[in-house]
């Protein structure tokens, strides 16, 4: 009979699971997904700015070698359609309200979820080396009129700064991009669970 009575008071000492109300779960969800949201048209405006100025750079400059202009041209399509890639996502977001749809919103995160990791695995290595390629055609022209010193310096600092975004930000950057979704989609579930009880 002791242990019974030891195990019982064990039971009743274990941290009883904090619960929640509907209506702090929606508003998380809802921080959480107009983060998402305002990540995703904060990075889509950069690239729509950037793909402007690379038009002007086409339309206005004079460039003596074709490398440059192939440059141009290998930058602004890697950046339409990663831009394209990003609307998408973005547009799946921000299609349904997770305070109406919870089953539908929870469905369509998770297809977020699936298709960020798709575009953050092997397709933004696919992106680096073609932005890359890119801007490394472009400069070929732009450090040619530049001492070798400076040239073969500001080479090693594009190429280091390609690799520092390609090696160690972007891991950061999805890390803390998946932990939001993944924040979002468990509050999702446990408030899916809270409707069911």
């Amino acid at each position: 009979m002791k242990n019974f009575e030891e195990l019982s008071s064990m039971w009743t000492a274990q941290p009883q699971k904090e619960q929640i109300t509907a209506d702090t779960l929606l508003k998380q969800v809802k921080k959480g997904t107009q983060s998402l949201q305002q990540k995703l048209l904060v990075s889509i405006l950069m690239m729509a700015a950037t793909f402007i100025f690379m038009i002007v750079l086409f339309l206005f400059f004079l460039f003596n070698s074709w490398l440059t202009y192939a440059g141009i041209f290998i930058t602004m399509g890697t950046i339409l359609i990663y831009a394209i890639l990003m609307y998408r996502d973005y547009r799946l977001i921000a299609s349904h309200d997770p305070t109406v749809e919870v089953n539908i919103y929870l469905q369509k995160l998770k297809e977020y979820q699936k298709g960020r990791n798709r575009m953050n695995g092997k397709m933004l290595y696919v992106y680096s080396v073609l932005l890359s390629i890119g801007l490394g055609l472009f400069l070929i022209e732009i450090l040619r009129s530049v001492p070798l010193l400076v040239e073969i310096l500001a080479y090693l600092a594009f190429i280091g700064w390609m690799a520092f975004v390609t090696f160690y930000l972007r891991k950061k950057i999805i890390k803390t991009e998946q932990e939001k979704i993944g924040q979002v989609i468990s509050r999702l579930e446990r408030l899916k669970l809270q409707f069911k009880d």
